[in-house]
């Protein structure tokens, strides 16, 4: 997850320091950004498909191959230009992981809850790893925080040849035997014997059924169009609101949303990194013990509060008397509060509700939709980030609202719109969400490990 930071970024427009063969203003620093959400539109609207024509696995492997060539590109390049050309590459690998793994983690887990726990894992690791990245590119010299970015990528990348197929991609493509080998090798059954185990006959005997439904069409009735209306709505409503929470722009912007309050800048964003690796902890050792849609309105509103009384200071805090004290460390705390609730709930439940909701062939590509568009809108505010703030008084507050705006509608949206998906069968998810035709809900579909049929 960790790349160009801020710190590579001061370095770049240092006359001093700069790795470049020459000085690069800070318009052209802010491209880096730029082109790196970009390119992550276009990744995460591509992948969505590749993986359902080549395997969501195949689509990791490639991923994690551009991501080490984008670091090549930074370890080798002496002109911003190469630069530019690594954030492209990385953001393509980026877009692509932050769609795909999601979808490969639902595929190959046995339960829906196992699911949710492995995407509650992603995250506390997408935390870490831009912890990391801030460490050392603060602490570390440049030169090196390449070899270890290429050496992180490279470990992420090799893993892949190493396991199977999703047992869902064969199943959507007839190839019984290579079905049969991808299960057993997600299940843990290594010996024959084990073969027999009645759990692994009747998971197996599920998927044949509806690979057979497939192949002849069966349960493929029209959906009523209310139902893939509000399917659709849910699907912008989570990815892109998540993406509006303002994890992004706040960790690239941190030291204009905090000005001189605070610590160092340096131990400033070592502490937002850290509050999102305690949000990410928690979530992932309570989180799946939650309701979905309690854990989702809490966590918004609270990250909303705290962004919200952060708006509130800086538009007002001066006629406040606070004290020295108050009005130096106030920001960084509330904005670190943020931070942490949006990891403990917001942003990995984007990915949890979704795959629990949706049905599966219809996630794979509203997901990648939605967070093409979700990457394009902060693409957007990045690039109008300085603009905004010299021009409208207070530009930063604006900002301020968007955020505590995408998570109040998450907040108070979830509850009568979302079904509650923790614990219940997909079919109950289905009916609540207006599914049913003449033959009941999810007609002639198989229930496959709790987990929503992929032709409905």
């Amino acid at each position: 997850m960790f790349g160009i930071t801020p710190a590579h970024m001061a370095l770049y427009e240092s006359e001093t320091r700069t790795p470049l063969n020459k000085v690069t203003d800070p318009a052209g620093t802010a491209w880096l950004t730029g082109y790196l959400f970009l390119s992550a539109a276009i990744g995460a609207l591509v992948s969505g498909v590749l993986a359902l024509r080549i395997g969501p696995k195949s689509v990791l492997l490639w991923s994690g191959l551009l991501q080490i060539f984008g670091w090549f590109c930074i370890h080798f390049g002496f002109d911003i230009v190469h630069i530019y050309a690594s954030r492209m590459f990385t953001g393509v690998a980026a877009g692509a992981a932050f769609v795909v793994l999601p979808i490969f983690i639902n595929e190959i887990s046995e339960t829906r809850e196992k699911a949710a726990r492995l995407t509650f894992t992603i995250e506390l690791w997408r935390t870490m790893g831009i912890l990391l990245g801030f460490v050392l590119s603060y602490y570390v010299p440049y030169d090196l925080v390449n070899i270890v970015g290429c050496a992180v990528s490279f470990v992420f990348t090799m893993s892949f040849p190493f396991v199977q197929e999703s047992p869902h991609f064969y199943m959507r493509n007839e190839n019984v035997a290579c079905l049969e080998k991808s299960l057993r090798w997600y299940r843990g059954i290594r010996d024959i014997d084990d073969r027999e185990k009645p759990e692994y006959l009747s998971e197996l005997a599920e998927f044949k059924a509806e690979m057979k439904s497939l192949g002849k069409n069966i349960g493929s009735a029209p959906m009523p169009q209310s139902y893939i209306v509000r399917l659709i709505f849910v699907s912008l409503l989570l990815t892109v609101c998540a993406k509006l929470s303002g994890v992004f722009v706040e960790l690239n912007y941190a030291a204009d949303f905090l000005g001189r309050t605070g610590y160092s800048t340096e131990t400033n964003y070592v502490i937002l990194a850290t509050a999102q690796c305690v949000g990410a902890l928690l979530a992932r050792l309570v989180g799946p013990r939650l309701p979905r849609k309690l854990l989702l309105c809490l966590s918004s509103l609270m990250s909303a509060a705290a962004v919200i009384a952060l708006a509130l200071f800086k538009q007002f805090g001066k006629d406040w008397m606070l004290g020295a004290c108050c009005e130096r460390y106030l920001p960084i705390f509330l904005l670190a509060i943020q931070l942490l609730f949006v990891s403990f709930g917001l942003y990995p439940l984007a990915a949890v509700v979704s795959s629990e909701v949706l049905p599966t062939k219809l996630h794979d590509v509203l997901y990648s939709l939605a967070s093409a568009f979700s990457w394009l809108l902060l693409f957007g505010m990045i690039e109008a980030f300085n603009a905004v703030k010299t021009s409208i008084a207070p530009g930063l507050v604006l900002y301020l609202w968007v955020f505590a705006g995408a998570s109040i509608f998450v907040g108070l949206i979830s509850l009568p719109l979302l079904p509650e998906t923790r614990n219940r069968r997909a079919s109950a998810v289905q009916r609540e969400l207006g599914y049913v035709d003449d033959g009941g809900v999810a007609k002639g579909s198989a229930i496959t490990n709790g987990h929503i049929a992929t032709h409905i």
